[in-house]
């Protein structure tokens, strides 16, 4: 009798484990499907790497017409956006509402940049940690691990700044107006890139590491510098040739 209760629970259990098996299965072959189904950003990306960035700018213009709510899409039109409150809402949707979109820890890195760069370190702080957390396989930990100052609130950075003027005469200028930075190299290898910031450092030169995906690849990017016109950038780049036998490429900064 006991023998036919236990046939009879496992009649009635095994239907209901098999269909929530089934469903499971589907539910992730739709989700593989949605992300496989994202738009290819990569020839923009390397149009933006080449510094082409009004190139970049007609592919997204063409990829919007098509699919404005792609997550890739979302992430290119972010990176493309000058202002940066309006780029950390798109990378913030890009987080948020597409988790396992194949950017979604780019944008995490791009928002806990953006937090870090204004003096936010608390805040930038959370982001990291986020980062770690819910992407701990992604390439992007390593470059924004870093020692976070105890320090809170809307800074520059300018304790490493290319000295163009002496300090007591250079006018304080606000992070969002700066419009260019130097480009000094692009590396594979994160730790090829920390020897040139480093190097740079010692020269009293600010310095920034960011990255750039470029055909399934993540570069290391060593930026020196932040500018608000073209002119300012001279005298560094004359520095960084003579110096180091680096031609540096001017970029505009685009968050």
């Amino acid at each position: 009798m006991n023998l036919n209760i236990l046939k009879n629970h496992n009649h009635h259990k095994n239907p209901r484990s098999i269909l929530m098996k089934i469903f499971a299965l589907i539910l992730l072959i739709l989700t593989n499907q949605i992300i496989a189904q994202e738009a290819d950003i990569t020839p923009a990306l390397q149009q933006i790497e080449s510094g082409n960035v009004p190139n970049a700018a007609i592919i997204l213009l063409n990829l919007k017409s098509k699919n404005a709510g792609d997550p890739s899409v979302i992430f290119l039109d972010a990176m493309l956006t000058k202002d940066g409150d309006e780029a950390l809402r798109k990378y913030s949707t890009v987080l948020e509402k597409y988790p396992d979109s194949k950017y979604a820890d780019a944008s995490l890195y791009r928002i806990f940049s953006y937090y870090y760069s204004l003096g936010y370190y608390k805040k930038a702080e959370s982001y990291l940690n986020r980062l770690k957390k819910d992407f701990p396989e992604s390439s992007y930990i390593k470059t924004a691990d870093r020692k976070i100052p105890d320090i809170e609130g809307p800074t520059v950075q300018t304790e490493s700044a290319p000295q163009i003027q002496q300090p007591a005469q250079q006018k304080k200028i606000e992070a969002k107006e700066y419009n260019f930075t130097i480009q000094a190299g692009a590396f594979l290898n994160v730790d090829n890139a920390k020897k040139l910031s480093d190097l740079l450092k010692k020269e009293n030169y600010f310095t920034e590491i960011t990255t750039k995906e470029v055909g399934g690849s993540i570069l290391n990017v060593v930026n020196v510098g932040r500018f608000v016109n073209e002119e300012e950038t001279k005298p560094v780049l004359n520095f960084l040739e003579s110096k180091f036998n680096l031609k540096g490429r001017v970029v505009a900064i685009i968050q």
